[in-house]
């Protein structure tokens, strides 16, 4: 299970780095977004509108607090004012939770009320569990993608090395 949702890992970071080449943020990440090809490669799916409402003059912070799926957004996606900006790293955090997802199938945060999960993430600076039994490289850059200063993330560069370096072992 591991080796798949690392291998799905590497799909989804050369997805989002090609993104990112092009100026968008996905900034929706989950796995309901992450469909499966007919080779068993995971490709990002419902992209774009996100970055759509992000780029237009209509966004006020309160559109800001909109964008994203409460259970796996940063936590400048909640305060772009305060805590912003919202930035590439932000999409490292999303991918954090999408995979932790793919690994151990419970969602973070599942079935807590929006507030709570505002409380938990913006509040009281709590991050999704991360299973034990990950090699301690993949252990260590999702723990990264978690820290609440976007600054420290690890970039999806990173992230990709990692990934693919498991993986070919």
């Amino acid at each position: 299970r591991h080796v798949t949702g690392c291998r799905y890992g590497i799909n989804l970071a050369k997805g989002i780095l090609e993104l990112h080449s092009k100026g968008i943020l996905v900034l929706n990440l989950k796995p309901s977004n992450v469909l499966l090809d007919d080779t068993d490669q995971a490709i990002l799916g419902d992209i774009g509108i996100p970055n759509l409402l992000f780029g237009s003059s209509f966004l006020s912070s309160d559109m800001a607090n909109r964008l994203g799926t409460p259970n796996y957004m940063a936590p400048e996606q909640w305060q772009p004012e305060v805590r912003g900006p919202v930035s590439f790293e932000t999409d490292s955090w999303g991918f954090g939770c999408t995979i932790l997802e793919m690994l151990t199938g419970n969602q973070p945060w599942y079935g807590c009320p929006v507030g709570e999960i505002y409380q938990s993430v913006v509040e009281k600076y709590e991050k999704p569990l991360i299973p034990s039994g990950l090699p301690s490289s993949v252990e260590n850059i999702l723990s990264g993608c978690f820290e609440y200063d976007l600054r420290n993330r690890p970039s999806m560069v990173d992230i990709l090395a990692v990934f693919r370096r498991f993986v070919s072992f």
